[in-house]
């Protein structure tokens, strides 16, 4: 076997008597190709606004844009970009062109879900008015992303062929989600299978990453079919759910990265507590990817040296 193929493992969901870290066993990729945001401020390819937001240390939609303004007009007002277009071939050739195929985890992350993307054309709140004034025509248009997303994860499948798909489609705020599980259950959990689906028809492992509180819906995106979760926000009972579920799902995170390794100031010990705390709770059993999701780098340096001396406690046992 190769080191990739070993590392594979816990993607397997099984203890390989080592745990993986994101930042030395993984070759990572948000293809530019893809022009899902405009990481440094410009318009995306659906035409919504960006600018980078030197806080958060990423893009956001730029206050008052709005390229959907009437959810019962999106048919004419929303403009999918023409992935026939591009020479998926050659761009495919030059994004990967670094990946260690033979000693590492290839994993592409794709940004913006059916959620996101809603509320990146129209804003958080008329994208919830939607749902509950225009049900139909809401489905109706995510249900369009839903074809779209499908369609990029077949090229990435064709083209790129990443070990690991993580999806984005956050779901929740810090100690809630952002919307009821049955507004969930009736606009996206229907959608998100077609995408999971569409992830293993292409052969890559599908990640599903959703920050903040998931737990209501926890069960149910097991059932859908997801081979790992991440970032696990501390707010969700992380051992509670891998202790239910490690032996049919990849835990990947479950760092406080908010108020340690993002926090300005934060100390050396600190860091090296955070890593141990989780490793401690997390690595046992296995099925468990050392990926803290941060806006900060600064820490990382650290963050590897003590993770190392923790990677090979838990061992097959």
């Amino acid at each position: 076997m190769t080191k990739r193929e070993q590392l594979l493992g816990v993607y397997a969901h099984k203890n390989i008597g080592y745990v993986p870290n994101f930042f030395t066993d993984f070759d990572f990729l948000k293809p530019e190709t893809m022009n899902e945001r405009a990481e440094a401020g410009g318009k995306d390819w659906f035409g919504v606004e960006w600018e980078f937001v030197p806080l958060v240390l990423a893009a956001m939609v730029k206050p008052g844009t709005k390229v959907l303004t009437d959810i019962t007009k999106w048919r004419e007002q929303v403009h999918f970009p023409d992935l026939n277009a591009i020479d998926w071939e050659a761009a495919a050739a030059k994004e990967t062109a670094g990946w260690d195929r033979e000693n590492k985890i290839s994993y592409l992350m794709l940004i913006n879900g059916m959620f996101e993307r809603t509320h990146a054309l129209m804003g958080f709140e008329d994208a919830f008015v939607a749902m509950y004034e225009e049900p139909a025509e809401y489905q109706a248009l995510v249900d369009a992303i839903t074809d779209y997303k499908v369609q990029l994860i077949e090229i990435m499948g064709k083209y790129y062929h990443p070990d690991v798909l993580c999806f984005h489609d956050d779901y929740g705020a810090n100690d809630r989600m952002l919307m009821s599980p049955d507004l969930w259950r009736q606009f996206f959990k229907e959608p998100l299978k077609r995408v999971i689906d569409a992830t293993h028809k292409a052969g890559i492992i599908y990640e599903h990453h959703s920050c903040g509180y998931i737990e209501p819906i926890f069960d149910e995106l097991v059932e859908l079919g997801i081979d790992a979760i991440d970032p696990l926000q501390i707010t969700n009972p992380i051992r509670q759910l891998k202790d239910k579920y490690q032996d049919r799902l990849t835990f990947v995170g479950g760092y406080d990265t908010q108020n340690v390794f993002d926090r300005p100031g934060v100390t050396e010990e600190e860091i090296r507590n955070e890593v141990a705390r989780t490793m401690d709770e997390l690595a046992p059993g296995g099925s468990f990817v050392a990926f803290p999701l941060t806006v900060t780098f600064d820490f990382v340096p650290t963050f590897i040296d003590e993770h190392f001396k923790h990677a090979f406690k838990y061992g097959n046992h």
